[in-house]
């Protein structure tokens, strides 16, 4: 038994080849990833025309151009596998067809060749050995079929275009086989989903476990027939699909007495903080023919796994519960790491199989086939298997290659020059300028230079742009260049997280926004928890800290943490405005503070919150106040002069202050020489299009009451000791 704490070297290379860690990969690679993909989706075919009765809909059929791959491989990813009762031979699925193989090893016959485009996955044999049951879609959607145990005589168990179906079981007796269901309908409606049991010989099925257990799934039968084993879905309410994590519970095994429909709990508990009441979670659970043992797939806390040089993880390993006893213990770490977590996933982990004799376990593991004995020993099963398939045009668009010139669809930080006559903005990672109000872009930058570009920002007298890059192995820095093009001139003396530029009126330095540190530690920029605003002195030199801004997770718009990047501006009297995110506090929501401070960090002032918007900007002359809620902009006065001791909260509906959406009208689209300049016509129209009133009525029950002056002076107070510690 491995060390959970250390990093197994387990050989995961799989039937996606040898891959880089920038994601190159072998020829035979990236035909099978390809392979994959296509093989995803075979309703991606295109449909007869409308009113030709004369062509029936043949959903197996190879549709608009279409290739062939031929080749043979010596390993696969994500193979379910079943053993034959007599331990002679396997089954296992492979890139959409299923295999038969001698269970020494050897030469795998395919025994799906010839449903076209259709994909086959998730054998199960009959306890006699002589019928497969497996999931196809080769009568248009993903249903139970049964053939013969040499691939003949297929014959479906239902078919219904209402239903999926997965994870197929056998009862001991081998005259019914359970599923997992879904229905396909979307918004919820349609047949009922759940674990269903089905008999060999059709019907429309019984349902075992309906949504009483969310996201019952794996089914497997106990020796006797008696039981049903299957693993459900414990994680708190309102967490998202994808957000499951199995190490804190999330999911669980539970047992089904099929003569009283009890059900007990075999793996159970939830990490809480008064203490580990949780076992990890289970997943997969298959019992034993003799009775004695539970297999089931658990992860190992902090436990990784390497491949071609890169550590990931949790992993998952296969364990062992002695059903007499109790006692649990490790058998295989690593497998296949589990897809637990949920998404679009057609299983949780690989199926897996016990020997008749419940001395051994067959599965995949790391691109191959695996037997481990109940003493732990891994033994390898060599296969080969001939993959023919023949791959269909996907349905869709044409996506056409890029040009010398394209139509750009997200330009971002437009800035004019301060005469007006001409336009930088950034897009697809580079900084481009043109001049107003129909020039043709040019890059700003020369072809040399490669880090990521962003942010760019005019200086005063609009001879210089100053802008921030990155690059991934380098961070970033801030920049500075001619506005008519030139060598950038390095300003930082320090890498870092910098974004927004902005410089100050008299030209001398630039204002950044700079990150804690988020990117070194796999987040993004927009994970920080606090980002400082520093000064740069314009013709280069060590950046100063003016102050920090916090951007707790709670904080900004509630129940959306979106979390932009702290944007500052400079208006009146060379003060420098901001917006800052503020987490709950002494009963007071999550919401924004519109504050402003000198350059030299000192006197630091509030003159507004926003409690449901998250970005904003002050008008150069202090003027006015622009702020983003529900995407739109509205606009408000602002009162720069002060408000007295009161911090005025400002709201889209029931402010303390009028407030305005600002309303652009929609054009057609512009040519495509003009698309940039219409785009920042269309965003520089906020300051100056006409104001459009709101109705008149507004809800009561949406208005907010203003918390009490004295729990807002105890933040306030909080806040200055947090900024002159800064």
């Amino acid at each position: 038994m491995r060390d959970s704490r250390t990093d197994s070297a387990l050989d995961t290379r799989s039937a996606l080849g040898t891959c880089s860690a920038l994601g190159t990969c072998s020829a035979q690679a990236g035909l099978l990833a390809l392979l994959a993909l296509a093989l995803a989706a075979p309703g991606a075919a295109a449909l007869p025309q409308e009113g030709d009765a004369s062509q029936a809909w043949d959903v197996t059929a190879p549709m608009g151009e279409t290739r062939e791959i031929d080749f043979t491989t010596d390993e696969g990813t994500w193979m379910s596998i079943d053993l034959e009762p007599g331990g002679e031979w396997l089954v296992f699925d492979l890139l959409g067809h299923i295999y038969r193989l001698p269970a020494t090893g050897g030469e795998a016959t395919v025994l799906t060749q010839n449903t076209g485009v259709a994909v086959n996955y998730h054998p199960a044999l009959s306890p006699d050995g002589s019928t497969i049951a497996f999931i196809s879609d080769r009568g248009g959607q993903s249903n139970l079929w049964l053939m013969d145990a040499d691939g003949s005589n297929p014959r479906p168990v239902f078919e219904d275009q209402g239903l999926r179906a997965w994870e197929p079981a056998w009862s001991p007796d081998g005259r019914f086989i359970v599923v997992r269901r879904s229905s396909t309908r979307r918004g919820g409606g349609g047949p009922a989903p759940g674990l269903w049991m089905y008999s060999k010989d059709g019907g429309e099925g019984v349902q075992l476990v309906g949504s009483d257990y969310s996201g019952a799934a794996w089914p497997s039968f106990s020796a006797d027939g008696m039981s049903l084993y299957f693993q459900i879905r414990t994680a708190p309410p309102g967490t998202w699909s994808g957000r499951t994590d199995v190490m804190q519970g999330h999911k669980q095994i539970r047992r089904l007495d099929l003569e009283t429909g009890r059900v007990d709990e075999i793996t159970s508990g939830l990490m809480v903080q008064q203490g580990q009441t949780s076992s990890g979670g289970a997943i997969a659970p298959e019992p034993s023919p003799d009775g004695r043992w539970l297999a089931f797939a658990r992860r190992i806390p902090d436990g990784t796994i390497s491949h071609d040089g890169l550590r990931f993880g949790p992993r998952t390993a296969l364990w062992l519960r002695d059903l007499e006893t109790g006692d649990e213990r490790v058998l295989m770490d690593p497998i296949e790491v589990d897809m637990a977590e949920g998404m679009k996933v057609s299983r949780d982990l690989p199926g897996y199989s016990w020997g008749a004799d419940s001395r051994s376990i067959v599965t995949s593991a790391g691109g191959k086939i695996r037997r481990v004995d109940l003493e732990g020993t891994v033994t390898t099963i060599p296969f080969t298997a001939r993959v023919q398939r023949t791959i269909s045009e996907m349905a869709g668009r044409p996506q056409m290659a890029l040009g010398e010139t394209f139509r750009v669809k997200f330009p971002r930080w437009t800035a004019s020059s301060p005469d007006g006559s001409r336009l930088a903005f950034q897009a697809v990672g580079r900084v481009w300028i043109m001049d107003l109000p129909d020039g043709t872009p040019r890059r700003l930058t020369p072809d040399s230079f490669s880090p990521f570009e962003m942010a760019p920002a005019w200086s005063p007298d609009g001879g210089s742009i100053a802008f921030t890059s990155w690059a991934d192995a380098d961070q970033g820095h801030v920049w500075r260049v001619p506005a008519d093009g030139g060598e950038p001139q390095q300003l930082t003396t320090q890498r870092g997280e910098y974004l927004n530029t902005v410089w100050s009126p008299d030209g001398r330095d630039i204002v950044v926004t700079r990150g804690s540190g988020a990117t070194s530690h796999g987040r993004t920029v927009a994970s920080n928890q606090f980002f400082d605003f520093v000064r740069v002195p314009a013709e280069g030199g060590d950046a100063t800290l003016i102050t920090k801004v916090a951007r707790p997770y709670a904080g900004g718009r509630p129940l959306m943490p979106r979390r932009p990047v702290a944007q500052a501006s400079f208006g009146p009297e060379g003060r420098l405005f901001y917006p800052e995110a503020l987490g709950p506090d002494d009963g007071e929501p999550a919401g924004t503070e519109i504050a402003s401070i000198l350059l030299d960090g000192s006197d630091r002032r509030v003159h507004f919150t926003l409690p449901d918007a998250d970005e904003a900007a002050v008008s150069p002359d202090g003027a006015w106040l622009a702020f983003q809620e529900g995407d739109n902009v509205y606009r408000m006065p602002f009162p720069y002069g002060g408000t007295g001791s009161n911090i005025v909260r400002i709201a889209k509906r029931s402010g303390q202050l009028p407030v305005t959406q600002v309303q652009l009208r929609g054009r057609d689209p512009p040519p495509l020489a003009r698309l940039e300049h219409a785009r920042v016509r269309e965003r520089s129209a906020l300051l100056h299009a006409r104001p459009q009133q709101r109705r008149d009525g507004r809800d009561a029950d949406r208005s907010r009451t203003p918390a009490p002056h004295r729990a807002r002076e105890r933040r306030l107070h909080r806040r200055a000791d947090h900024h002159g510690r800064g």
